[in-house]
């Protein structure tokens, strides 16, 4: 399939309202890249490479504007993200799997919903083979080298056998060997039939000869396009002769790199900045056979080739008779119930972080017991039982909403990859995400909730002990929530501040008046309940003064204010208040927060 673009530019920091804004990156740039070859997008640091791979690849469409078109036809974008990926320059792989899991999982995303298990797991081995994965298929990808992390991200991608591949700077970070290695695959790749397309920044010149077709950028412009071997001829016909020992690569980016523009301008017309391609010889060219609107019947099954008609709206795997197109007709659920068994076995694989926690629980709960040992029967310790109600909240509060304001800007990262390369939906991943930490949260909190409750020598009452218990889980649910919208939205960085910062105005309401409560004014109260903390609080009060207990030990002093646990109820001016009216007031901030979290990814996704 040939990618085409004219008059491209991209402008950054440009508004929704005028595209004509903002600092242009290219400038009007055009270009073709065709099937069956391996095309390089050459240029020095800040010429607009990266930002042309996104444009054409459509991982960036905010301040593009020109022509793409797919086989001379004006590209569908939704049908054009079917049939092409984009790998990024950073490796961003699922942690905690073996490369045969991480595989087996993108498979029963990526293949149509009636692709049985062996063909899956056909397709699966064939890709490892290809690839040289197959001797590692049972390490986990945080242990794989940089060689096989790249080569993993291809394989990924290949499994449904896109016709279009997009990579950002394939080689970045990989020694000689690896290098060559990756570009030798995805040469044979693209003579294959597919189009590939990436970016690199100053290759050697053996593996400037990799390529098949060069596309050079200086200044936001385009100063060569076409074959590799005439990159040479070209710069002579302008005058600028290139040494006969010397990388051409080298050459072109230094003649164009730094503030002489008169051979940037130079080049850039001569070459029409991009209107026209360097062709080589007759022969050399038929070494590259036209792939773009090859017929089905005409392909060779032996070779694992993607077909595609000249519409661009069908392709298939020869190999496997699998209908790609299909992918689209897959279901919510099956995607749901995939992603949640990767997202539990994943956290089920984190030994660590389960043992941080588990003790991290236990601990906590020890100290709170002990420090408030029986203190929950004494009447006497009024201000003690405050203290202990406000320390289970904001235990709760801050274990849960610092862990993935943390840990989620990085399962962002991967949710951007995968869902632009259309594995799966945004809301079937998202449900995932919510329930796949339900389990673990609850055992965690209850273990804590458990002990502290024995400890603190609260009655022995079962419906007494599962309201605590209720109140204590729905906080954590409250505060994962808030700190999965903080990390849908900010970085590790940013969100670090936010969410302290955030969670300091719900303390404050939570610990606000109780000396005067009944003094508060009317009109104020409204804003107290925005708090959760504050719901929370109340709600476990009720929980260890209210539902009917009984007089409180006083420890034989002549006069105890508190001894009768309605006094305090009273004090506090929460009488006639149930418990279940504050939990269902922290039930709807909870479906509050987790539905910025939804629009905070949404957006993510968009931009």
């Amino acid at each position: 399939m040939d990618v085409e673009f004219e008059d491209l530019t991209v402008r950054v920091n440009s508004s929704w309202f005028n595209r004509d804004s903002g600092r242009r990156i290219l400038k009007g740039v055009s270009g073709k890249f065709k099937a069956g070859q391996l095309s390089a997008i050459l240029g020095p640091s800040g010429a607009g490479k990266s930002s042309l791979l996104n444009a054409i690849s459509g991982y960036r469409s905010q301040g593009v504007s020109g022509r793409l078109r797919l086989n001379g036809v004006a590209r569908d974008e939704a049908r054009f993200r079917k049939m092409s990926c984009y790998i990024q320059q950073e490796d961003l792989l699922q942690p905690m799997l073996t490369l045969q899991e991480v595989m087996n999982f993108a498979a029963l995303l990526k293949l149509p919903p009636g692709t049985g298990y062996k063909q899956r797991r056909v397709v699966v081995n064939d890709i490892q083979g290809i690839l040289g994965l197959t001797e590692c298929r049972h390490t986990r990808t945080e242990a794989l080298s940089g060689g096989q992390k790249k080569r993993l991200s291809i394989a990924l991608e290949l499994i449904n056998n896109p016709p279009v591949l997009f990579l950002d700077e394939p080689t970045s970070g990989l020694d000689n060997v690896s290098t060559s290695y990756t570009l030798r695959l995805l040469r044979t790749l693209a003579h294959q039939g597919r189009t590939i397309v990436c970016t690199i920044h100053q290759p050697s010149a053996s593996l400037f000869q990799m390529f098949d077709h060069v596309y050079v950028l200086a200044s936001g412009l385009c100063v060569y396009q076409g074959v590799t071997g005439e990159l040479v001829p070209f710069l002579s016909s302008v005058g600028l002769h290139c040494p006969r020992h010397y990388n051409p690569a080298d050459f072109v980016i230094e003649m164009t790199d730094g503030d002489d523009e008169d051979n940037i301008k130079r080049l850039s017309s001569a070459i029409k900045n991009g209107k026209v391609v360097q062709l080589t010889s007759a022969d050399a060219k038929k070494s590259i056979p036209d792939f773009s609107n090859l017929p089905i019947e005409g392909l060779p099954l032996e070779e694992k080739i993607v077909a595609v008609t000249g519409s661009g709206e069908k392709y298939v795997d020869m190999d496997n008779g699998i209908c790609l197109t299909c992918r689209a007709d897959s279901s919510s659920w099956l995607e749901f119930c995939t992603l949640f068994r990767r997202m539990f076995l994943q956290i089920m694989r984190n030994k660590t972080g389960l043992k941080i926690q588990f003790y991290h629980h236990l601990v906590c709960s020890l100290a709170v017991g002990i420090v408030f040992w029986g203190k929950a029967r004494d009447g006497n310790q009024f201000f003690n039982h405050m203290k202990f109600c406000m320390g289970i909240i904001l235990f709760h509060a801050y274990t849960q909403c610092m862990v993935p304001v943390l840990t989620f800007p990085f399962e962002v990262k991967l949710l951007k990859k995968e869902h632009f390369n259309r594995w799966y939906r945004l809301t079937p991943y998202y449900m995932a995400l919510q329930l796949s930490k339900v389990p673990t949260m609850t055992i965690f909190s209850q273990l804590f909730l458990t002990i502290v409750y024995v400890m603190s020598g609260l009655p022995m009452e079962f419906y007494r002990f599962f309201v605590f218990s209720v109140v204590g889980v729905m906080t954590a649910f409250v505060a994962e929530g808030w700190g999965l919208a903080i990390g849908s939205v900010f970085n590790v960085t940013n969100g670090s501040a936010v969410g302290p910062m955030t969670i300091a105005p719900f303390l404050g309401f939570a610990i606000y008046g109780f000396d005067f409560a009944r003094d508060i004014p009317a009109w104020f109260m409204p804003i107290l309940k925005l708090s959760f903390l504050r719901s929370g609080v109340i709600a476990l009060i009720i929980v260890v003064f209210g539902m009917n207990r009984g007089f409180l030990d006083c420890n034989h002093e002549m006069y105890c204010h508190f001894k009768n646990p309605r006094i305090i109820i009273y004090y506090l001016d929460i009488e006639g208040v149930s418990p279940w009216q504050e939990i269902l007031g922290m039930f709807a901030m909870l479906l509050f927060f987790r539905i910025v979290c939804f629009f905070g990814l949404k957006w993510r996704l968009r931009t």
